[in-house]
């Protein structure tokens, strides 16, 4: 039932309904952002020393001469390009990556098997040879690259063609590439590095888990606003049409033999057999706003002056708003007001102001009772519907929404 006499009443709509963001949602993004964190960085951080410590080389005091440090440098320098090429970008083919790691630690295995003949012995033990640091961030990025079975073969791999090389370096033990030489140490750093790689995992898998329960929980928080607001726009059609006409007619005020009677039930059943309200399309042809309030204005029960531009033009959904907006309006004058006439003034500026007025008294806000639903639900939910508000003025008091 309408609250009040409402005098006047505002309807706007500023002709921008808010849009709702349709794209699918990322599935797992944090451990896809992990996993390619896992391919690219740590390859990228391993090429960086192994170029650098290539470079080194020839200065490090080789048995065999610098000529062939430097062949060996620049083979190690030419194969981290094209390690970095072939890891680097995104869409290689996954058969292809665990080629180029199983390629890159067999050659790391070589060249530490190779310390012998490039490698200082006395630099070996003090763990300051140039292939050092290679063999080490090869065990270290090589736990982020591939799965634990793979990762371990790898490392064992590497640490005894390490400890081999240092054994046959003259003067030198296996006891010495395990404990002086580094060896031992490698397979700590391999243990670390993928305790580490399993935390972050972990971390990003929970992250991920936390995510698609808030997209799950704000899906079922949008149904249920969608549903909400269906209830509501169905309850907004059954007070204007059937609910009004019966409650006129269980007053008294209507005796079955007014004129206006056929046609009301008539828009009524025209209603209810489907017209909905919802935001307005972008896309849909705009149509004149003159004759729907015109319609409206003649279904009135009180005598209504239209006062509307015969250029003013909007989405079909708004029209239909505005038109059920201005119907309860003015079934709220005829109602409560107790005036016989009513105007309808139609304004456009940056949207569009509809101005539904009479020469009522007025109402006290505070004094309408929260049983009454017409101006929450055929007044302004109608306008929220289509992206527009409504303000209710009165000359003793105001609201808006």
């Amino acid at each position: 039932m309408s609250a009040a006499a409402a005098a006047p009443s505002r309807l706007l709509w500023s002709g921008a309904a808010a849009k709702s963001d349709n794209g699918a949602e990322p599935d797992a993004p944090v451990t896809r952002a992990l996993r390619r964190f896992g391919r690219r960085y740590p390859a990228v951080g391993r090429a960086a020393v192994s170029v650098l410590c290539a470079l080194a080389s020839p200065f490090a005091m080789p048995p065999r001469g610098a000529g062939l440090t430097v062949a060996v440098a620049a083979a190690v320098v030419a194969w981290n390009l094209l390690y970095l090429w072939i890891l680097l970008p995104d869409g290689r083919s996954w058969r292809r990556y665990r080629v180029t790691i199983a390629v890159d630690v067999a050659l790391v295995c070589v060249l530490c098997l190779a310390k012998p003949v490039l490698v200082d012995p006395g630099q070996q033990v003090a763990s300051l040879g140039w292939i050092s640091p290679i063999a080490s961030f090869t065990v270290v990025a090589i736990q982020f690259q591939v799965g634990v079975p793979a990762a371990a073969a790898a490392t064992l791999a590497v640490c005894a063609t390490f400890v081999a090389g240092t054994a046959g370096s003259p003067g030198l033990t296996v006891w010495d590439g395990v404990l002086a030489g580094g060896g031992g140490w490698m397979l700590v750093e391999a243990v670390l590095a993928r305790f580490l790689w399993v935390l972050l995992q972990r971390a990003g898998r929970e992250a991920d888990r936390l995510m698609q329960a808030q997209f799950a929980a704000e899906r079922v928080a949008a149904t249920a606003a969608a549903r909400r607001a269906a209830q509501r726009a169905r309850w907004a059609t059954v007070h204007d049409t059937s609910a009004s006409t019966l409650l006129m007619i269980g007053l008294g005020a209507v005796h079955g033999t007014e004129e206006w009677l056929p046609g009301q039930v008539r828009r009524d059943i025209g209603l209810l057999d489907g017209a909905r309200d919802g935001p307005p399309d972008a896309d849909a042809a705009e149509v004149a706003v003159e004759p729907a309030l015109t319609d409206v204005a003649c279904a009135a029960r009180v005598r209504v002056e239209v006062g509307c531009p015969a250029e003013v033009a909007v989405p079909p959904a708004v029209v239909r708003a505005l038109a059920g907006a201005v119907a309860e309006a003015l079934e709220n004058v005829a109602r409560h007001a107790g005036v016989g006439c009513a105007r309808v003034d139609v304004q456009q500026g940056d949207g569009l102001e509809v101005v539904v007025a009479d020469n009522d008294a007025g109402f006290r806000r505070d004094r309408v009772g929260p049983h009454r639903f017409g101006l929450a639900l055929s007044v302004h939910d109608r306008m929220a519907s289509a992206g527009g508000c409504a303000t209710v003025e009165s000359a003793q008091s105001s609201s808006s929404a």
